[in-house]
């Protein structure tokens, strides 16, 4: 009796070893999917945001390798009556938006916070559901764009638990082409830690 149930839990701790293989696969395809189909926007002069002459020549976007551990989960926690700010951007304009949460979260060991920021431009109502997650770290400047990188969420998409995933941190339009405008991320946003995932410069 006591072989079978040897057997049993050997049996159930290698089939927790495949699916949590196969669930890493799937993780890591889904990624290198997602790249693969921005890389084949900017490649497309129809849908490209490149200067016509960066369409011509490119071949890829630069990436970090895919890392989970840029994977994380955040405690998200409701920032109420939040009050709507023009942020600032690369340009003139100054966007409304409206602190909308906090995503707290430990990243090797460190404890970090981020704040998610809401459309709130009153002439447009079809963006409300927008957030914004504008970011920067250390290797912005040096790897990255010195502007700092973004992620998108949703508002029906936010939870008490939620996952920030780095390796699908991507560059402001700005930092393709100098027609574009960009939210600057706000100082409260900044990572003191290097984020080596996501995208990288355009231009070295």
């Amino acid at each position: 009796m006591t072989n079978c149930k040897i057997i049993v839990l050997t049996l159930t701790a290698l089939f927790a070893l495949i699916s949590n293989i196969t669930s890493q696969t799937t993780y890591f395809e889904n990624v290198k999917t997602y790249r693969d189909s921005v890389n084949a926007v900017f490649a497309d002069s129809t849908t490209s945001i490149l200067m016509p002459e960066d369409t011509a020549t490119f071949s890829g976007l630069d990436y970090y390798g895919i890392d989970a551990k840029y994977r994380v989960t955040a405690q998200f926690k409701k920032i109420k009556d939040g009050i709507a700010v023009n942020l600032k951007t690369s340009g003139e304009r100054t966007p409304l938006y409206k602190p909308y949460g906090t995503l707290t979260f430990k990243l090797e060991g460190k404890k970090y916070k981020l704040t998610l920021y809401q459309n709130a431009d009153p002439e447009k109502p079809e963006l409300a559901n927008y957030l914004l997650l504008a970011f920067t770290d250390l290797t912005n400047g040096r790897e990255t764009y010195g502007g700092g990188r973004y992620l998108e969420f949703t508002t029906e998409n936010v939870k008490e638990e939620m996952i920030i995933d780095f390796n699908m941190s991507f560059n402001p339009y700005c930092a393709y082409n100098h027609k574009y405008s960009c939210v600057i991320p706000p100082s409260e946003n900044f990572l003191n830690h290097r984020i080596e995932a996501g995208v990288k410069k355009f231009r070295k």
